[in-house]
């Protein structure tokens, strides 16, 4: 990599067309030829050798400085879920499905268009796609969305990607005909590695043996950490879409190591995936936890251990970032988990994030609020939200009484109080109105099963930290 000329601003040394290695280090162009014959070349070029082997370690020092010459920008984005319209999306099969998983599937390619115009408008340098990239892993849609991905890579912004529970081996991979699905086909481990091969897979600078893992250099001096938590190897046994993530014992060793390769190359290490590693909110590992990665707490403190500082993760479609946290909240881990919302619910967020030339991220929110499609001339982002409460109040009424043993009427009467605190946490930074906090403390002293469920709301509206929608992240140790 050739610095432009002038001076760096992290070496503080004007180099000109040389390398920063070279700027570094004290070497030299120069051109041998003219030397070619003269025995002070031979005292020249002898010095130049011993000065090099003398000055290695500051090359090795360069080596770690070279990404931080000038700041790098990337985008994170999770869970399109790109659901074609040739698949079908009307009738009472399709809309039978959007009462029990609220996506604004129809409207899928038009937000994804929408959102990666943004993207390619923020002068980013690469993207993170953080896996359900498609709505149930149906061939068709992957094929569509690996288009589109092209089209962003054509217009100079590389992307990488890992899967979901949703995208391989799916049972739940149909079209939809009036009152009916039927199925069609989904792919394999191999198919998704085949297909998404330009957008990680071939750029990789090592892969591990027993998932689809992976790791790349986008920008010199920095690795890209690609996991894959999927359960998709289960699935086509259990006839549905396994929710569930975990890291596999051989996967979890292959990151240790990487982890201390980079340490001694200098490398600083960004990880993204699709299931959560830490909680985003109290009680998530009791109610929701499907959406963490089995046994959270420990591999969570292991990777901390092993010197990682980020991991951008998708999979609960809420605008969210957390430490792991005390009984008082405060942070025990400097491993920070940065959740990205869904982009085909509300609030259609994705990150924007700069890695500055002191190793410190700094991450921000960006929503889709233009859509190339028919809203009855209400705003994209109001449609959005309407259409997600909508949803979301009865799917919680019957997730009530089925869960917490409510009577229908009591159910009925929360699901709009439980609908508010989900949508608050989806949109990130989230904090109770004052009749909120009131109705809470009524119910932890209430009995049971309202109390459960007091305490479920408080966790919900209790904020972990860092703050959300814009935080920032050092990725160097403390």
């Amino acid at each position: 990599m050739h610095a432009r000329e002038g001076t760096c601003p992290i070496l503080g040394t004007a180099h000109g067309d040389r390398t920063a290695e070279e700027a570094t280090c004290g070497l030299r162009l120069i051109r041998i030829g003219r030397l070619s014959g003269n025995r002070n070349a031979r005292c020249v070029l002898t010095l130049l050798v011993l000065t090099s082997l003398a000055t290695l370690p500051a090359c090795r020092a360069a080596e770690r400085s070279l990404a931080q010459c000038r700041p790098v920008r990337f985008a994170v984005i999770a869970d399109p879920h790109l659901h074609n319209a040739r698949l079908g999306h009307a009738g009472a099969a399709f809309e039978k499905y959007l009462d029990q998983d609220p996506k604004l599937l129809r409207e899928s390619e038009a937000i994804l268009d929408a959102a990666l115009n943004m993207v390619a408008e923020e002068q980013v340098q690469f993207a993170l796609i953080v896996g359900d990239l498609t709505k149930d892993g149906e061939l068709v849609n992957h094929r569509r969305m690996v288009r589109h991905l092209a089209r962003l890579e054509r217009r100079g912004i590389r992307v990488f990607v890992v899967p979901g529970n949703h995208d391989i081996n799916n049972p739940e991979a149909v079209e939809y005909v009036g009152d009916t699905n039927r199925p069609v086909a989904s792919i394999s481990p191999a198919q998704f590695r085949t297909l998404y091969k330009r957008f990680g897979y071939s750029e990789a600078i090592d892969l591990d043996a027993h998932s689809l893992s992976y790791v790349a250099e986008p920008v010199r001096g920095l690795w890209l950490l690609a996991i894959d938590s999927c359960k998709y190897d289960e699935s086509p046994r259990l006839g549905y879409n396994v929710i569930g993530g975990r890291i596999r014992p051989e996967t979890l060793t292959w990151i240790e190591a990487k982890l201390r390769q980079a340490h001694a190359r200098g490398k600083r290490v960004i990880a993204f995936m699709h299931h959560g590693l830490n909680q985003h909110f109290i009680g998530q590992n009791e109610q929701f936890a499907d959406y963490l990665v089995d046994n959270w707490p420990a591999v969570s403190a292991q990777l901390a251990r092993a010197g990682l500082k980020v991991i951008f993760t998708g999979h609960y479609h809420s605008q969210d970032a957390a430490y792991l946290v005390d009984e008082t909240l405060k942070p025990v881990s400097e491993l920070c988990d940065v959740q990205t919302a869904a982009l085909v619910q509300y609030p259609c967020a994705f990150r924007i994030v700069t890695l500055d030339t002191n190793g410190m991220l700094r991450i921000e929110t960006r929503r889709v609020t233009r859509v190339n499609a028919d809203f009855a001339d209400a705003p994209f982002q109001r449609h959005a939200e309407d259409f997600l409460r909508a949803r979301l109040i009865p799917l919680v009424a019957r997730q009530l009484v089925r869960r917490f043993d409510l009577p229908e009427a009591d159910a009925a009467e929360a699901a709009p109080v439980v609908a508010d605190a989900l949508i608050a946490n989806y949109v990130g930074d989230e904090a109770p109105p004052a009749q909120v906090r009131g109705m809470i403390e009524d119910w932890l002293n209430s009995a049971e099963p309202r109390r459960t469920l007091g305490m479920l709301l408080r966790g919900i509206w209790t904020d972990l930290p860092p703050t959300d929608n814009q935080c920032a992240v050092s990725l160097d140790a403390n």
